[in-house]
């Protein structure tokens, strides 16, 4: 693999403080997938057979009911690294990886992968911290879920996901009503309505398919 792959798995917490030579070693046990908008990286239930990292794209992250009603609990980016756990057990996948614009991963079949843990047991503890990152995200989701009503969901996902951008803070990724929805576990009718009182209190404004956070969300709805 070339240049961009060894400078990119450097990056990745995981391996960090790896010398060149050691990360010539993994990248021999690393393939790079490329995928289109709409393909599944896996589907929960699958059976866990790699790890993926996350070199180009963005992806969705979600867990959904046999009627089809979604949850969104996380949104990739570069840097992200899916099928941690698989690592460790063989149970199957517990959520959905969806690719949301063309992406590129480099992936570790768990064998490799777990024959690097036996040549690098550092690995072991940096994939430990990896997955104590990823707990106190989903434990911080499930707070949310059961102590703050769907304004304070919406709310809490704004400040999460907002960037500055000159005199104000805008949220960058283009959200429809249903994907806010599918990531606060609400209904799009509840946010569509939360929006649009956002707007007429003048705190949002809605332009090009961006929100314009354009002063502090009040605390209560």
């Amino acid at each position: 693999m070339d240049a961009t792959v060894r400078t990119f798995l450097s990056l990745i917490p995981i391996f960090e403080d790896f010398s060149d030579a050691d990360l010539e070693v993994v990248m021999h046990a690393a393939v790079k997938r490329q995928l289109p908008k709409g393909s599944f990286l896996f589907r929960e239930d699958d059976p866990a057979e790699a790890m993926y990292l996350q070199m180009e794209g963005r992806t969705r992250s979600f867990t959904s009911d046999n009627q089809g009603k979604e949850f969104v609990f996380q949104i990739g980016e570069p840097g992200s690294v899916y099928g941690e756990i698989s690592m460790i057990d063989d149970a199957s996948r517990g959520w959905s990886v969806q690719v949301e614009e063309d992406s590129t991963f480099i992936m570790f079949s768990k064998q490799d992968f777990r024959t690097a843990l036996e040549t690098y047991p550092q690995l072991k503890d940096k994939l430990i911290l990896n997955l104590a990152r990823i707990i106190r995200q989903l434990s911080l989701t499930m707070k949310n879920l059961a102590l703050l009503d769907v304004y304070g969901r919406v709310r809490a996902l704004f400040e999460e996901i907002a960037v500055e951008h000159e005199d104000h803070w805008m949220i960058a990724e283009p959200l429809t009503q249903q994907a806010i929805a599918d990531r606060v576990g609400s209904s799009r009718e509840m946010i569509a309505r939360i929006l649009k009182e956002l707007v007429f209190g003048g705190y949002v404004k809605l332009e090009n398919k961006r929100i314009i956070i354009l002063q502090k969300l009040p605390e209560r709805f």
